[in-house]
């Protein structure tokens, strides 16, 4: 008892020779350093629209961190500064009230690494409602026409900085922030989808409707009138409809069967693992998957004639010219 309380009180006089090393004041605060993007190479062409929202959040936060000069050298010389040397005074207070000012960058979380084959056909989990699915195609179509729009308001804003700054400033200025954060200058383009993936996903959404129609209720009638719709605006007979939901319901079928096992990958309730032979590589299932999207495809095509497939295929590039995966190349690239 005696060594314990001899412990404590040795522990209370320690405490505060630890707590001078630490910041005792919660308003204090460190930038988020400028870096290359977690998961992308070193190097990386990048856009405008991804890179300044980031650079001028580092501008603000270097700011608000360290204008108090509380902080020791030791510990500011860890992170670059924030302007190229070259600028005025007058040119970095620029800087600092265009950073206060500009909106937010997106959170890193949002970004996420596509799947090589998911142009192919969008596999939504949990969808289990007609109404469910149309809200994740708006949605879709809604965070392209944010991603066009933050792209307008950077360039907006970068070009009145140009002004601002002047022309050589401001190149002296965006070669400081391509260093920065490890990139190059790069552009977005839309990858146009090709055929295949738009007929592909075309028959996903119909098949989609013939399942979700024959749920009966407000959702089914729904569904249903959406199905009738969209036979009109492709200008089906029903003839042509019937074949056509036939071949989509097929190949969802199809495709649903040859889903891959997905293995727990730690316990599996005392047992043994499966041995590797129990589940498909994916390779092979890329391989089987493709197989059967192209021969129901061409079922389609043989079914329809010509005439009928040329319908399927004004309408996919309708629906679906806008909807190609966006990424992003050097600016110099064609």
């Amino acid at each position: 008892m005696k060594a314990a309380l001899a412990f404590f009180l040795l522990l209370l006089c320690v405490l505060p020779v630890f707590a001078q090393d630490v910041p005792s004041d919660s308003s204090r605060c460190l930038p988020r350093k400028p870096g290359p993007f977690p998961f992308m190479r070193e190097g990386r062409p990048e856009t405008d629209e991804y890179l300044y929202p980031r650079y001028f959040r580092y501008v603000k936060e270097w700011d608000e961190c360290f204008a108090d000069n509380k902080w020791p050298a030791s510990t500011v010389d860890q992170f670059p500064h924030p302007f190229p040397a070259g600028l005025s005074a007058d040119q970095r207070k620029i800087l600092t009230v265009t950073a206060r000012d500009w909106e937010p960058a997106p959170p890193e979380s949002n970004w996420r690494v596509a799947e090589p084959g998911s142009e192919i056909e969008p596999r939504p989990m949990g969808v289990t409602t007609w109404v469910e699915m149309q809200e994740l195609t708006q949605q879709r179509w809604k965070d392209a026409e944010e991603t066009d729009k933050r792209a307008k308001l950077v360039a907006s804003g970068l070009e009145k900085l140009r002004a601002r700054l002047s022309e050589s400033s401001f190149r002296a200025l965006d070669d400081y922030v391509h260093q920065l954060y490890h990139a190059t200058p790069g552009r977005l383009v839309r990858q146009p989808l090709p055929e295949t993936a738009m007929v592909t996903r075309y028959l996903h959404t119909i098949a989609m409707m013939d399942k979700f129609a024959a749920n009966g209720g407000d959702d089914g009638l729904a569904a249903a009138n959406a199905r009738a719709e969209e036979q009109a605006a492709c200008g089906l007979t029903d003839k042509e409809q019937a074949i056509l939901q036939q071949v989509a319901d097929d190949l969802q079928k199809e495709l649903s069967e040859r889903q891959p096992v997905t293995l727990p990958s730690t316990t599996f309730g005392g047992m043994s693992p499966p041995s590797n032979t129990d589940r498909p590589e994916r390779p092979e299932f890329g391989r089987q998957r493709k197989e059967s999207i192209d021969s129901h495809i061409a079922q389609l095509r043989s079914a329809l004639g010509d005439a009928g497939f040329e319908k399927i295929e004004n309408r996919v590039r309708v629906m679906y010219q806008f909807d190609g995966r966006p990424r992003v190349v050097p600016v110099d690239a064609k």
